[in-house]
């Protein structure tokens, strides 16, 4: 007889202690490794940097404290309201790069995320979402086209 090689056992101590502690640790060390990175150049290059992207340096230190999945609930919300997020980069960098920026530094992260998880056709998120105007909009040419 073949083990059952394919089949997961479940192991409740791994799936919800160890994981999820294993992923924090990855992503703060991320974190560390970035922030250690940037701190790397001095105030002029820094101030560089951050002018090239268009931002205040103190704006691009508080990116660096997140990880590069955090705007991934930006891609939800496109894809709930019918937008490409893959169309909108090749049609719209600069509006793609300054929703994923707004995304990452947004406050409401957990609400955005059980309300996209319950009803991602419900308007609650217009209330707190800092890209509404940007989405609605580009919802509503999605639309026309």
């Amino acid at each position: 007889m073949q083990p059952k090689a394919l089949e997961r056992q479940s192991w409740p101590i791994i799936d919800n202690v160890v994981a999820p502690l294993a992923d924090w640790w990855r992503r703060n060390a991320t974190i560390r490794e970035n922030l250690d990175d940037l701190e790397a150049f001095g105030p002029a290059e820094m101030a560089r940097m951050a002018q090239d992207v268009g931002i205040p340096a103190s704006e691009l230190r508080e990116l660096a404290r997140h990880c590069s999945d955090a705007a991934d609930l930006l891609e939800r919300r496109l894809e709930a309201l019918g937008v490409s997020a893959s169309e909108l980069a090749k049609t719209a960098p600069a509006q793609l790069r300054d929703m994923e920026r707004l995304c990452t530094l947004c406050q409401s992260k957990g609400r955005c995320a059980r309300d996209l998880g319950a009803d991602p056709s419900d308007p609650v998120w217009r209330q707190y979402c800092p890209n509404e105007q940007s989405l609605v909009s580009l919802a509503r040419e999605g639309l026309e086209r």
